[in-house]
C-alpha cells in the first residue's frame, strides 16, 4: 500500500471535522475569542439554524490590520508562545484552530478595528481562499460573519439535525456563557427575532431569570464562596478549589440533567463527576428521575487541571478529581439544606362546596381583629418542649426563655419552627399548629427520616443498636437469593444483624438491629433480598452500601401511615423531627411536612 500525502484542502476538511461538528461549535469558538479579547457586549445573529449566517458582533480589544491574515493561519494564536504555557492555561482559546477550521468549510468575513485604530480592516476567506486585506469603517471590536457553513461538505449537512434543533444547540451554548461570565451582556437572535438579552450588570441570578425563568431564580439558593451580586467565578488563590454558583431548592426540579451547568475557571464543561457529586447532595431530597438545576463554577489553579483533553475543549481532566468532588458535594449538600423550605398548600388544591351563599353576618371580627386572636392563641400556647426544652421546665404561658424566644430550633438547615400538635387524621398526617400556619406531617416520611439519621449517626459512631430474638427466625431463600445475601453477611452484621447459615436454602437470624425488633419472618426476607441486591442502587446515590442498607431498614421500620398515635406519641414525634437534619423529605425525597398558611385559610372562607 503507497503512502502519499493528502491535498492540503482534504487536510484542512478533516482537521476542521474534529472541531467543527455543527454550527453551535462555530458559536462556541467566535464567542470564546470574543471574551478572551475583554468584550463586554456580545452579540450573535443566527439564520438558518447557523447555516446561512452565524454573525457574532464584540467590542473586544480588536485585531491590528497586519494579523488579520494570521488569524486564519492554522496554529497561529495570541494565547500562548510555549511548552510551559500549557501547564497554566487561563484562555478559553488557545489551540489557534478556530477560525482556520471554519475557514476551511465556509466563507468566512472578519472585520476589526482596535481601539488605537481610526480606521477597521476587513477580510474575507472562503474554504481556505483569502483576499487581501482592506481598509473598512467599523467601531471598535471584532465582527465575524460566517455563511454557507458545510455547503462543500455535503455529507455533513446531511448529518445535521433539523433548523430548529440547530438553533437550539447554538441558543443553549451562548446562555452557558452567559451563565459563566454575568458581566457580559449577551444577545442573541435568530431569523431576525430576539431570542436571549442578559442585562451584563454581574449578577447571575439575573442571568437565571433570563435563561431558565424568573421562576426558577426565585427558587435558587448561594453555594458558599458566593456573594449577594457575586458574578460566576471566585478566584483561586491557592490548590483547594473554591466552589460558587446557585443550585435550587429541593421543591424546584427538571426531568432531565441538562439544567446543571458546571464552569472550571468559568470554562463550561461536561463532567460526569460533577454531575454525580451535585446529585449525591440531593440524595434523599429529591424524588428518582428528578433532577435540580444547577450553576455551579469551581475555581482551581490552572497547574491542577488539564483542559488540552478534547479538541472540542467540552472535556477536562482534574488531577485531584477526589478533592473536588468533596468540595462540589460539600458546598451543595449544605446550601441545599440551609435553603430547605417546608412545601406551602396552594389553595388551588382545595374545592369549595357548593353550599348556599348568605349575606354576611354582623359582628364578625375583622381580619386585623383575626390576626391578633392567633397571635395571642399561639403567645399562650405552651410549646411542644424540644431536646433543649424538657416537659419539667416548659415556660408558664406568655414566659420565656434564652432557649425558646425565638420559638424556633436551629438544628441544621432552615430553622423549623416549634409546633403544637393538635392531633391526627386519617391516622397518617399529624396536625400542628404553628406561628405562621397549620403544618401537616406525614408521621411515616417524618419517623423514616430520624431513624435513618439517627442509625447513620450510630454506624459512624460504630455503635449500631442490635436487638437479640428470644427465638431465632429461620428465612428460606430461593438459592440464587441465598448466594447474594450469603455475600454480604459481614456488612449485614455491620448494620445490626446477626444471620447463619441454616440448612442448604434457609438462613437463621438471631438478631436485627434494634428498630426492627418486630419484623415479622416475610418481612425479614424481603428485606434481605432488598439488601443483599443493594450495591448498585447504592452507587447511582453516591452513597455507602452501609447507608443505603440503613434507608430501606428506616423505611421498613417506620411509622406506618393508618398507624392510630396517641397525642403523646405525636408530640414525640414531632420533637424528634425538629432535631433531625435533612427534617424535610424522607429517605426517598418525599416531603415530611406541608403548610397552609393562615392567610390561605382566610382566603378559603372569604375572610380576605
Amino acid at each position: 500500500m503507497t503512502i502519499r500525502r493528502l491535498p492540503q484542502d482534504v487536510a484542512a476538511k478533516i482537521a476542521a471535522g474534529e472541531v467543527i461538528e455543527r454550527p453551535a461549535a462555530v458559536v462556541k469558538e467566535l464567542v470564546e475569542n470574543a471574551i478572551d479579547a475583554g468584550a463586554r457586549q456580545i452579540r450573535v445573529d443566527l439564520m438558518g439554524g447557523g447555516l446561512d449566517l452565524i454573525r457574532v458582533t464584540d467590542d473586544g480589544a480588536g485585531l491590528a490590520r497586519e494579523d488579520l491574515p494570521l488569524a486564519f493561519a492554522r496554529h497561529a494564536t495570541s494565547k500562548i508562545g510555549a511548552l510551559d504555557d500549557l501547564e497554566r492555561i487561563t484562555t478559553l482559546g488557545f489551540r489557534g484552530e478556530a477560525l482556520a477550521s471554519v475557514a476551511a468549510v465556509s466563507s468566512v468575513t472578519l472585520v476589526s478595528r482596535p481601539v488605537e485604530a481610526e480606521i477597521g480592516a476587513q477580510i474575507t476567506v472562503s474554504e481556505g481562499d483569502a483576499s487581501e486585506v482592506t481598509a473598512t469603517a467599523a467601531t471598535r471590536g471584532t465582527t465575524v460573519s460566517v455563511r454557507g457553513l458545510f455547503a462543500s461538505v455535503p455529507a455533513r449537512l446531511k448529518f445535521l439535525k433539523t433548523r430548529a434543533t440547530e438553533t437550539g444547540r447554538c441558543m443553549q451554548l451562548v446562555e452557558q456563557y452567559a451563565l459563566a461570565y454575568p458581566e457580559i451582556r449577551f444577545v442573541v437572535t435568530s431569523e431576525g427575532r430576539q431570542a436571549l438579552l442578559t442585562a451584563g450588570d454581574g449578577k447571575l441570578r439575573n442571568v437565571i431569570a433570563a435563561v431558565y425563568g424568573l421562576s426558577v431564580a426565585e427558587q435558587m439558593t448561594l453555594l458558599g464562596a458566593s456573594g449577594e451580586d457575586e458574578t460566576a467565578g471566585v478566584e483561586a488563590t491557592g490548590e483547594r478549589p473554591i466552589v460558587s454558583g446557585y443550585v435550587s431548592k429541593p421543591a424546584c426540579y427538571k426531568a432531565t440533567r441538562q439544567y446543571m451547568s458546571f464552569f472550571v475557571n468559568r470554562r463550561w464543561v461536561q463532567s460526569r463527576t460533577l454531575s454525580f457529586a451535585v446529585e449525591e447532595a440531593y440524595h434523599s431530597l429529591l424524588l428518582t428521575g428528578r433532577h435540580p438545576v444547577a450553576v455551579v463554577n469551581i475555581s482551581l489553579d490552572p497547574a491542577l487541571i488539564d483542559v488540552n483533553v478534547h479538541p472540542a475543549k467540552t472535556e477536562i481532566r482534574f488531577l485531584r478529581e477526589r478533592q473536588v468532588y468533596a468540595a462540589v458535594q460539600r458546598a451543595t449538600r449544605e446550601a441545599v439544606l440551609a435553603g430547605a423550605e417546608t412545601p406551602v398548600v396552594s389553595s388551588r388544591g382545595f374545592t369549595i362546596p357548593e353550599w348556599e351563599i348568605r349575606p354576611p353576618i354582623s359582628g364578625l371580627p375583622t381580619n386585623q381583629e383575626t390576626t391578633e386572636r392567633q397571635a395571642n392563641l399561639w403567645q399562650t400556647a405552651a410549646p411542644i418542649p424540644t431536646e433543649r426544652q424538657t416537659a419539667d421546665d416548659t415556660p408558664a404561658p406568655g414566659e420565656t426563655t434564652e432557649d425558646t424566644q425565638d420559638d424556633e430550633v436551629a438544628v441544621g438547615g432552615r430553622a423549623l419552627p416549634v409546633l403544637r400538635v393538635l392531633g391526627q387524621v386519617s391516622q397518617s398526617y399529624i396536625i400542628t399548629e404553628g406561628p405562621d400556619g397549620m403544618y401537616l406531617v406525614d408521621q411515616h416520611a417524618a419517623h423514616e427520616r430520624i431513624l435513618l439519621e439517627r442509625m447513620i449517626a450510630a454506624l459512624r459512631e460504630r455503635a449500631i443498636a442490635s436487638q437479640l430474638l428470644l427465638d431465632p427466625l429461620p428465612v428460606e431463600l430461593a438459592p440464587a437469593e441465598l448466594e447474594i445475601v450469603s455475600e454480604h453477611l459481614e456488612q449485614l452484621r455491620a448494620i445490626g444483624f446477626e444471620i447463619e447459615p441454616f440448612g442448604a436454602e434457609s438462613l437463621l437470624v438471631r438478631a436485627v438491629p434494634a428498630a426492627l425488633s418486630k419484623a415479622q419472618t416475610g418481612e425479614l426476607r424481603e428485606l434481605l433480598v432488598a439488601l443483599a441486591g443493594a450495591d448498585a442502587e447504592a452507587a447511582s446515590h453516591g452513597e455507602t452500601w452501609e447507608e443505603h442498607a440503613l434507608a430501606n431498614v428506616a423505611c421498613r421500620a417506620a411509622i406506618k401511615a393508618g398507624q392510630a398515635l396517641a397525642l403523646e406519641e405525636q408530640r414525640e414525634l414531632i420533637r424528634q423531627l425538629e432535631g433531625a437534619k435533612a427534617r424535610q423529605s424522607c429517605c426517598h425525597g418525599r416531603p415530611t411536612m406541608v403548610r397552609l398558611s393562615f392567610a390561605a385559610l382566610e382566603r378559603e372562607f372569604d375572610r380576605r
